[in-house]
């Protein structure tokens, strides 16, 4: 079974590091600093990676809840986006009437305060709606350019970050922590 400890170790090695393995899994590698610098970067590679593409095995169909909010002028309806949601792809009707005639859903992704928390969600016209998005699966279902994608670009992280000056590195870390920081604000 291939796990987010596999993928991190085998980008660490590509990046040249010659220190210990990385112990642990997503998020929570361990405390050495490549551990950290994985913890850090692992799932933002991970999902630029995932978007990318629009990855097959990475797809997945889910009928959406409604956030209870009104939804803003010009849309009826405001969904919640889907919880392990990288990038919603199309949006379909509960039901398809004729499958052979496919018609193109009008929607946006944006924000609203939804029971007072910040969340991201989907503004559409389309009543009982289904998305079909981009989810983060199971390493162990990974596609093997997909994996080999996302180790390279985090072997490129592990080497700025680990492999530079001290000072560069922590520079980059610091960085990687305000862009998490930013995207969790947003709703990453």
């Amino acid at each position: 079974m291939t796990t987010s400890t596999d993928i991190a170790n085998q980008a660490l090695t590509l990046s040249g590091n010659d220190g210990p393995p990385i112990t642990g899994v997503a998020p929570n590698f361990d405390d050495s600093p490549a551990g950290q610098a994985a913890a850090k970067f692992y799932t933002p590679c991970v999902q630029t990676v995932a978007r990318q593409f629009g990855w097959d095995f990475s797809r997945n169909t889910v009928a959406l809840g409604l956030s209870g909010n009104s939804a803003p002028v010009p849309w009826s309806y405001e969904y919640l986006y889907p919880t392990n949601g990288v990038e919603v792809r199309a949006l379909l009707p509960g039901t398809i009437a004729d499958p052979n005639d496919p018609l193109p859903v009008n929607y946006i992704v944006a924000n609203n305060a939804v029971s007072g928390i910040a969340k991201r969600v989907i503004q559409t016209n389309l009543a009982n709606a289904v998305a079909v998005y981009t989810n983060q699966p199971n390493e162990d279902t990974w596609d093997a350019v997909f994996r080999e994608a996302v180790v390279r670009l985090l072997a490129s992280e592990f080497a700025d970050a680990l492999n530079s000056k001290p000072d560069t590195a922590r520079a980059m870390m610091t960085q990687a922590e305000q862009f998490v920081e930013v995207g969790t604000t947003r709703g990453g």
